[in-house]
């Protein structure tokens, strides 16, 4: 039964009421996927952000740049050591027995002068192994992430510089 009415609606040919339904039926299809597609055009919140104008939020234990709160460093070698790529770079002498006396700022005796803290970012694998270890926790890493360099030579960061000392009021709380 159902083979002879394939047949005879194959042989009727295309009549003006099958191609008024057709061109129906095609305006319907393509009017309902452009609604899905206005919806979602439209509708939905953009992804991106407008970056530089608006700036991502990072997570606070996000891994970007290093800082050394070099005033609470009590020069122990302990990042250096721990660093698999070794570009911590300290150098530090004994403190004379006469000198005053100082202490970290979680109480640990500062016993050696710190007069090179160095960290080359172009090496560095923000693996936070030397924030590990470190027994003042004076190593972090922030929350900055624009760091961006024209020359490997201008990424090495010298923690004892003005500079980058004027960091401890934004990064230290």
């Amino acid at each position: 039964m159902n083979t002879t009415t394939l047949t005879t609606t194959e042989n009727e040919g295309l009549t003006f009421k099958k191609w008024l339904f057709n061109i129906f039926r095609a305006v319907k299809t393509v009017s309902k996927g452009m609604m899905i597609t206005i919806k979602y055009v439209y509708g939905v919140k953009p992804v991106t952000i407008e970056y530089p104008e608006v700036r991502e939020i990072l997570p606070e234990n996000s891994r970007s740049r290093l800082f050394n709160d070099a005033e609470n460093c009590i020069s122990c070698y302990q990042c250096a050591v721990a660093c698999p790529v070794d570009c911590i770079y300290i150098t530090a002498t004994k403190r004379d027995k006469d000198a005053p006396k100082l202490k970290a700022s979680n109480g640990n005796p500062i016993r050696l002068d710190l007069h090179q803290y160095t960290i080359d970012t172009a090496l560095c694998c923000y693996c936070g192994l030397c924030t590990t270890v470190c027994p003042t926790e004076c190593l972090t890493h922030t929350t900055d992430y624009e760091f961006a360099q024209y020359t490997l030579d201008s990424m090495k960061y010298d923690y004892l510089a003005k500079d980058i000392r004027a960091w401890r009021d934004r990064i230290v709380k």
